[in-house]
């Protein structure tokens, strides 16, 4: 039976804190989610690397029913999954050698015990049937091999998944960031899409998969009072903010157009964390 190492201080690690916060949910919850997908990955991927697997299979995983994207950046941001140096599409589950690396060391020795077995059996095949005579009619076990290889066929893709070639990122990021850079002068301008913004950008292009909704968005951003700062806690908005999968929704559908105020009579977004410049808040 698989298992892994949970350590007692999870229950109020920094992390699983910080993941909470970003889905609002509470430290317990997240904890079972985090453990869900601990224990699913064992099994679809043991050696930590889920650079594969789309944001609603890891939803799925966790046994998560809200906004796949949002539990994927909460994952992120919160530090519970790496993304490459190099590549940020590579993703690996963090110090995963340390919470299951005894079970994948198990693995490899039974598959190197069971590699061993066939190479026994094979010594003894074609060898006479009264050679069980010289053992005083014990049979020689090394000729029967009663043993299964444990093998995992969701561990690594087919041959001719792995052969394919990667496919091309569509995401226009320069052009979203010289967008937003452009229109929204009265917000702190970007100097890069990389990391876990990057993953939002290409999240919310998948779903609004042209520039024009962009240029909407940023428009909007602008154009809107309160988003500026004009609301009763003086909260800003940013682009990591506009980013995310709610937000973005909210803003196109008009949830922070100027409607007679300088409030518009909305409510600053709901978060525990708010940033020191300009008290943005972190939903």
């Amino acid at each position: 039976m698989a298992w892994l190492k949970i350590y007692q201080s999870i229950r109020q690690h920094r992390k699983i804190l910080d993941a909470a916060d970003a889905l609002e949910i509470a430290p317990p919850y997240m904890i079972g989610l985090l453990t869900s997908f601990w224990l699913w990955a064992l099994d679809n991927a043991p050696d930590g690397n889920i650079s594969e697997i789309s944001a609603r299979n890891i939803a799925r995983a966790a046994q998560w029913d809200g906004d796949a994207d949002e539990l994927l950046q909460a994952f992120i941001s919160a530090g519970l999954l790496d993304q490459g140096d190099e590549d940020p599409a590579t993703l690996t589950i963090h110090d995963w050698e340390e919470y299951a690396g005894t079970l994948i060391q198990q693995r490899e020795a039974e598959k190197e015990r069971s590699r061993r077995r066939r190479a026994a059996a094979k010594k003894t095949e074609g060898r006479p049937l009264d050679d069980q005579q010289t053992t005083a009619g014990r049979v020689d076990k090394t000729r029967v091999d009663k043993t299964r290889d444990i093998k995992d066929p969701l561990s690594a893709p087919p041959e001719h998944e792995a052969a394919a070639p990667a496919k091309s990122d569509p995401t226009p990021y320069v052009k979203i960031m010289q967008l937003y850079n452009e229109i929204c002068v009265s917000f702190s301008k970007i100097q890069k899409i990389d990391g876990a913004r990057r993953k939002a950008v290409a999240a919310r292009f998948k779903t609004y998969p042209n520039i024009e909704t962009f240029e909407t968005l940023f428009r909007k951003t602008e154009a809107s009072s309160f988003m500026k700062g004009e609301n009763d806690r003086n909260w800003r908005a940013d682009f990591d903010w506009i980013m995310k999968p709610t937000n973005m929704c909210k803003v196109l559908e008009g949830k922070y157009d100027d409607k007679g105020g300088p409030d518009n009579g909305n409510e600053p977004p709901s978060g525990s964390r708010y940033k020191l410049t300009g008290f943005t808040a972190a939903e």
